[in-house]
């Protein structure tokens, strides 16, 4: 199908397009060049009634194996404006987060370096707020940019955003899409030395995270008091436990494996047998981190 100068793929396979690799095809996918294009998409999405979805990297996303209804945008390979404003970066949602720390290194500021390892990108992650090694975006980010379902630009400090622990007022507003972020520079240090920590925490995520990359990073939100998510689950002796191909890794047990042809269905068992056994022996709830699509916006 043809819309103007975008191809929209009908039936298209996403599970290629997710870290799990997990899940059923598109209705309709686009991957919109620019924000124009997005522009013209979600309007087209709201002519013909048709569901919306925003696909980024691909992380810390199960898609249901029936797959999605409606309209997927994905957005890997767009919304990628990334450039120095003054003593702020400006980056498009679809920007990955090592090479916005990448970035920030050659320009010889700090304060990024704990994206290096994560690898989904902007737009989702300020909707997050991710963060690593007890840093997070919130302590960078200054303003975003989000496109309503009514077309508007609206801008936004992060100070009304409600920033937590991988929590935003954003995640209330699901079908808002991020569309750009400003990020405040701070000290200037030497390049080598941005280096340097980035390569520390990147050799202490390889020694702390399974080797296989088929998952969608930590499945559950460490609890505010007590020990955290993978302690727990630990505890219970539950790393290798399967449900088919879908496995808590026997490396870290927050993480849940795709071994060879997992289904959602498997891990949103696995998952719900985690949160039962945890609450039954610790009376802590587990809150997931990942987002179900489509449950989670329908």
């Amino acid at each position: 199908m043809i819309q103007g100068n975008i191809t929209i793929l009908q039936n298209h396979p996403l599970a290629p397009l997710t870290t799990w690799k997990i899940g059923g095809p598109a209705k309709y996918l686009a991957m919109p060049r620019d924000l124009e294009e997005v522009y013209a998409l979600m309007r087209l999405a709201q002519d013909r009634g048709w569901p919306l979805f925003f696909l980024g990297r691909g992380s810390n996303v199960l898609i249901a194996d029936e797959g999605l209804p409606g309209l997927t945008l994905c957005l890997a390979r767009s919304l990628l404006k990334l450039e120095r404003q003054g003593e702020c970066l400006r980056a498009g949602a679809g920007v990955p987060l090592p090479k916005l720390a990448r970035y920030a290194a050659e320009l010889g500021f700090s304060g990024f370096e704990f994206l290096a390892g994560i690898p989904g990108a902007v737009g989702a992650a300020v909707r997050l707020n991710a963060g690593a090694f007890g840093h997070n975006l919130g302590g960078v980010l200054r303003r975003v940019w989000v496109v309503t379902p009514q077309l508007h630009l609206v801008e936004l400090d992060a100070a009304a955003l409600g920033l937590g622990y991988r929590s935003s007022l954003l995640l209330n507003f699901p079908h808002w899409l991020v569309a750009e972020a400003e990020f405040a520079l701070g000290e200037p240090t030497p390049t080598g030395e941005i280096m340097a920590r980035m390569q520390d925490f990147l050799a202490v995520r390889k020694s702390r995270h399974p080797a296989n990359p088929r998952s969608c990073g930590s499945v559950f939100k460490n609890p505010p008091h007590g020990p955290s998510a993978g302690w727990l689950i630990d505890d219970l002796g539950l790393k290798g436990r399967r449900r088919g191909d879908a496995q808590v890794s026997r490396k870290h047990a927050n993480f849940i494996l795709n071994q060879g042809r997992a289904t959602a269905a498997q891990v949103k068992a696995l998952m719900a047998e985690i949160q039962d056994r945890v609450w039954q022996a610790h009376q802590v709830a587990l809150e997931r981190e990942v987002v179900f699509l489509p449950d989670d916006l329908i």
